[in-house]
């Protein structure tokens, strides 16, 4: 059946196009990160693929409505750092303190990540339309955190995400799960280690909904741009975080109860007060 159906549809090729599919079978087979660039390149020929923009928008902002919510006090600056001083004086820092977070901490931190900074509208035609401490792709918006919470002052430790709207924590379960992180990651024992961590997940449907092939790449940028956000956040805040890129994917996908295909976990941030001065 299967060969019938390929049959068919060589035949039906032009040898352009075969030669394509060849291409492009060859370098997965070689490189599978350059077979999706050659897949999304934005060329005049392809450009009507990667603009689908068909159905409606995927919500905004991910929900737990059943979830229990624990409120966040409001986000605190008190340390004045300059965006200079921030960015020249950070580093990836694995080694942290025996000491808890607080829920103040955590607050600043997620709202400079990835809170809603202020509102528009009619934007995409909605009344109200929320932008973001982070630059997006026709603002779609794709990243999504989750914490797990292991010493945090007033915090049961469990998994919890961030509902940026109401500024609060859906929980998710309780638990320490902290071992649970560390052999996702391979064994690196600082994203365990750390009083949290933070989950960061791109819900890359939202940005799939304009941008067809091309949304991949741009949610990946969306990350980066979220991600240096939080970097520059834990210096403010005279805390400490290393980007976590090696985990076992379907594994996180489990313990965050998501699909791992419209919703895809990027980078694990173990935040905490440093013990020293390793730096990267």
């Amino acid at each position: 059946m299967i060969r019938e159906v390929l049959r068919d549809l060589i035949d039906k090729l032009s040898e352009d196009e075969l030669r394509e599919i060849y291409n492009l079978i060859k370098l997965a087979r070689e490189n599978a990160g350059l077979a999706y660039e050659y897949l999304a390149r934005l060329s005049r020929r392809r450009l009507g693929r990667h603009t689908p923009m068909r159905g409606s928008m995927p919500p905004l902002v991910k929900r737990y409505v059943n979830a229990e919510v624990v409120s966040l006090p409001p986000p605190r600056f008190a340390r004045r750092l300059s965006v200079e001083d921030a960015i020249i004086s950070r580093r990836s820092r694995r080694s942290f303190r025996d000491e808890p977070l607080t829920l103040e901490e955590i607050s600043t931190l997620l709202y400079l990540t990835a809170g809603i900074s202020r509102w528009i509208y009619g934007a995409y035609g909605l009344a109200r339309f929320p932008l973001r401490t982070y630059p997006s792709a026709g603002a779609l918006q794709p990243v999504e955190l989750y914490l797990s919470a292991h010493s945090v002052a007033g915090l049961r430790p469990g998994l919890y995400h961030y509902n940026p709207v109401d500024h609060v924590l859906e929980k998710l379960r309780e638990g320490d799960f902290s071992r649970r992180l560390i052999d996702i990651a391979l064994g690196q024992e600082h994203v365990g280690e750390a009083p949290a961590t933070v989950i960061m997940t791109v819900y890359w449907a939202r940005t799939r909904w304009k941008y067809g092939d091309r949304a991949y790449r741009y949610a990946m940028l969306d990350a980066g741009f979220a991600g240096e956000n939080l970097y520059l956040a834990c210096e403010a805040l005279g805390l400490g975080t290393c980007a976590v890129g090696a985990f076992y994917d379907d594994e996180l996908c489990e313990l965050l109860e998501i699909d791992c295909v419209d919703e895809i976990p990027v980078l694990m941030f173990p935040v905490g007060r440093p013990s020293n001065a390793e730096e990267t």
